[in-house]
């Protein structure tokens, strides 16, 4: 009888043993995953924080553009509503010489 009181103290040993084990298996797992999350949210916000600098710069390249589209638009209007006059001074200029 004392043998097998001995052993269901040995299977409860180990069944605590086994139990530890799982529970800290359970809260490594838990950190491992817990650290993984915050890497994939810091890389995720190292990205958006990348595209949205992208985002910006090609929004004030697109301002330029249109900025540069605009003034050769005005000078190419003054160009051919003076060309003429401009053309008639300068031989003015070398004629009246």
């Amino acid at each position: 009888m004392e043998d097998l009181i001995m052993k269901i103290i040995d299977i409860e040993d180990r069944a605590q043993e086994v139990i530890k084990d799982a529970k800290k298996a359970d809260r490594e797992l838990e950190e491992r995953i817990k650290d993984e999350s915050r890497k994939m949210r810091d890389d995720i916000t190292r990205r958006m924080e990348a595209k949205n600098v992208t985002l910006k710069q090609i929004k004030k390249v697109e301002a330029i553009r249109v900025n540069m589209e605009r003034h050769l638009s005005e000078l190419e209007k003054k160009y051919n509503d003076n060309k003429d006059k401009w053309v008639n001074e300068i031989v003015q200029n070398i004629i009246g010489r």
